[in-house]
């Protein structure tokens, strides 16, 4: 083939070579397509074997039944599955699948003082590099919907990483495990279809659409956030530069607080 045969100029090819090694540093697919994960409540059977799944992958200690029904998240729980109920009409309650969203600009990272936390801009994931953490918890400040939980034992902090070492390859474990198809890993934008269309009929709400300025994780909802209870995210991208001042700033007063009280207890001991 010569260029005459091809559509392809000199060039557009040059503007293609040119916009390829941008591509690669941020992670963009072929086509500025991307993966999200997809929840759907309507779906759900509440039998948690997602959670099951993300435990045997991730080879954490078996899950503990609390007392209460209620489930959270913690340095060894990456994923929980809870029974919410609207708080305007009763009636309507379905079992909702809750990890981390995956922001598509995640604040945690932002706000991270030793860049241990990535965003895979073709995957979705954001993970935590336990290597690198040293447990200060400025993720879990900044994350607008509390997701970084930190482990005690290990002193760092962990969270759901989409599991990004089997993924785009082999779905995310819980998706996998799912027995009727209520978790989903594909493209976004075809997910982000199917939610809209489901939502649609239902009348539901899709959330990770636009909070935090748009998610990886997309969870068909029968009613917003704040009528189920679950936490309101700000619909835009939380400002990491202005948390990272914030967090920072606020650590580094409460040290300079502590040094004074020390200074002038010692100043009352030698008097």
């Amino acid at each position: 083939m010569t260029w005459q045969d091809s559509k392809l100029t000199r060039r557009d090819f040059i503007k293609v070579l040119g916009a390829a090694p941008a591509s690669l540093a941020l992670d963009v697919a072929p086509g500025g397509r991307r993966y999200a994960k997809l929840m759907d409540t309507f779906k759900c059977i509440g039998c948690r074997r997602c959670m099951s799944a993300c435990k045997r992958w991730n080879k954490l200690p078996p899950y503990e039944v609390p007392e209460s029904l209620v489930r959270d998240m913690d340095g060894t729980t990456y994923t929980v599955v809870n029974f919410i109920r609207s708080k305007r009409n009763t009636e309507v309650g379905k079992f909702i699948h809750w990890a981390c969203q995956h922001c598509i600009k995640p604040a945690c990272a932002g706000v991270c003082p030793v860049t241990a936390i990535k965003k895979n801009h073709v995957t979705g994931a954001v993970v935590v590099d336990e290597t690198k953490c040293i447990g200060c918890r400025y993720c879990y400040q900044a994350c607008p919907f509390k997701v970084p939980r930190f482990d005690f034992g290990k002193r760092v902090t962990r969270k759901c990483h989409l599991c990004f070492d089997r993924i785009p390859k082999l779905k995310p474990a819980c998706v996998a495990a799912c027995p009727v198809e209520a978790l989903d890993y594909g493209y976004r934008d075809l997910i982000l279809r199917k939610a809209r269309q489901k939502a649609q009929v239902v009348r539901g709400y899709v959330m990770g659409e636009y909070e935090a300025g748009g998610t990886d994780m997309i969870t068909i909802l029968p009613a917003p956030p704040e009528e189920l209870g679950l936490i309101v995210a700000p619909k835009k991208v939380v400002n990491e530069d202005i948390d990272k001042l914030r967090i920072s700033s606020t650590g580094f007063l409460a040290g300079a607080a502590l040094v004074g009280l020390m200074y002038l207890y010692s100043r009352g001991d030698k008097e």
